[in-house]
């Protein structure tokens, strides 16, 4: 039963006096749970009244043993690791008025750690005297959860922070968002509502309004809704690209409406700049940097089945001439550096969207979208035949008559659909007459 009990001179009071003689508000108190008592509100905070419930809370079996536990006094009741904090919280609580909420560890004999909720109210009485009226409530399985959430927000921060994560959390119906880790810090700018929401499923605009604050976990339980997974780029403040993986889902109510999308931009910026790059190399001919023959195929048989190619296309086979005595008589690096100029040279007369290949050997070709036959492709073809692309020294005992040069066989078409097989046999035919007529020239056919 819970009876509050009155100290006098440090022990209880010879009757056990009861605060509460009415058998009602007994019964009432008996049913408040946590632990009540009374102190002096002044320096020493020596404790008045006090109920079986606090004893319990101090695993105390007697009131000497509380006492001796805590002399007697608030400040004793409390951990001395808090104490400090918890005299300054409730007095500056109480200079705004006359209660007080603080938590603090009781100062337990046994060394256990249990955390208590105190609700305290500052009573002047009829004689003068000031008084805390409280009430105590265990807090310590909340507290443990606390801790354990706080530890896990940690752990979530120092991943999001090694990893360069970013998590968000958008409400749909209010229009509010939450942006959980640096992203400033990533992309040189604040987040807005179109980095987040890259694929629109709701019914109504999404131009949210952001809070970015530290890492907080996201414990949603996914019941409804869709997912999506899927490689994006987002612009920095510099208007770098900068790679990262979208992971989102959409939650929707029980109507089917948008409540909120939950997801995350993972930092894959490094790998994909990685991918990219061995990707580059695999589609590069080592010695010239320019497109080999496979990567050169894939793109043209990609080009011929589009929208680029609606206005007509061209194909360049390209010989180098005199390349087997050059290779022959001077060596496989003047034979290189000579294949080395040519890719050179092709490339500063064609388009940066045209694809410039290395076949095999001395065999180069060039496809160009869009460039049907008039005078934009004789320039090209004269240009190419008559340019002068050797720009590093020769062996001084070359001959002149030796000096490398490129004979072009071209062709060049309007015709929807054509395949690269079909330019191919035309170009080649005409690379055959082109090389017939002698050395330098550029030959071009017309395929109808």
């Amino acid at each position: 039963m819970t009876t509050f009990h009155r100290v006098t001179e440090g022990k209880l009071g010879s009757h056990d006096g009861c605060v509460i003689e009415d058998e009602v508000s007994q019964e009432f108190l008996d049913r408040i749970p946590g632990g009540l008592f009374r102190y002096r509100a002044d320096d020493a905070g020596t404790i008045d009244y006090v109920s079986r419930d606090v004893l319990t809370l101090f695993g105390c079996s007697t009131y000497e043993e509380f006492c001796a536990a805590t002399g007697n006094v608030f400040p004793g009741m409390v951990h001395p690791d808090d104490r400090e904090r918890i005299i300054r919280e409730i007095s500056e609580q109480i200079s705004h008025g006359n209660t007080d909420a603080v938590t603090y560890r009781l100062n337990r004999p046994d060394g256990e750690e249990l955390w208590v909720d105190d609700r305290g109210r500052y009573v002047v009485d009829d004689d003068g005297a000031a008084w805390f009226y409280v009430t105590v409530i265990d807090v310590t399985e909340k507290m443990r959860y606390q801790k354990s959430l706080e530890r896990a927000n940690e752990r979530l921060e120092i991943l999001t922070v090694l990893s360069h994560d970013v998590m968000f959390d958008i409400d749909c119906q209010d229009q509010t968002g939450e942006v959980f880790g640096d992203f400033d810090a990533r992309f040189g700018r604040p987040p807005v509502s179109e980095d987040l929401i890259l694929r629109k499923r709701c019914d109504r605009e999404c131009s949210i309004d952001l809070t970015v604050h530290d890492i907080d976990p996201l414990r949603s339980v996914v019941e409804r809704g869709s997912f999506v997974d899927m490689e994006t780029a987002l612009k920095s403040a510099d208007d770098e690209s900068i790679w990262c993986r979208y992971q989102s889902f959409v939650l929707f109510d029980e109507k089917g409406c948008p409540l909120r999308h939950v997801g995350r931009l993972l930092d894959t910026h490094e790998m994909v700049m990685r991918e990219a790059s061995l990707r580059r190399r695999a589609e590069l001919d080592g010695l010239t940097g320019i497109f080999n023959r496979e990567a050169a195929m894939q793109r043209i048989d990609l080009a011929l089945t589009g929208e680029e190619c609606a206005g007509g296309c061209s194909l360049f086979l390209i010989d180098v001439d005199n390349f087997k005595q050059v290779n022959d008589g001077f060596g496989h690096p003047e034979g290189d550096r000579v294949l080395q100029e040519i890719a050179k040279f092709l490339s500063r007369n064609m388009r940066k969207d045209d694809v410039v290949a290395r076949l095999g050997g001395d065999e180069f070709a060039v496809f160009a979208a869009g460039l049907a036959p008039g005078p934009a492709l004789d320039r090209v073809l004269a240009a190419l035949s008559g340019g002068i692309y050797a720009r590093s020294e020769r062996p001084e005992d070359m001959p002149a008559d030796l000096q490398p040069s490129i004979t072009v066989g071209a062709a060049s078409t309007t015709r929807s659909p054509v395949t690269f097989d079909e330019l191919y046999q035309v170009a080649d035919e005409a690379l055959y007459v082109a090389k017939r007529a002698g050395k330098s020239r550029a030959t071009l056919r017309v395929l109808e």
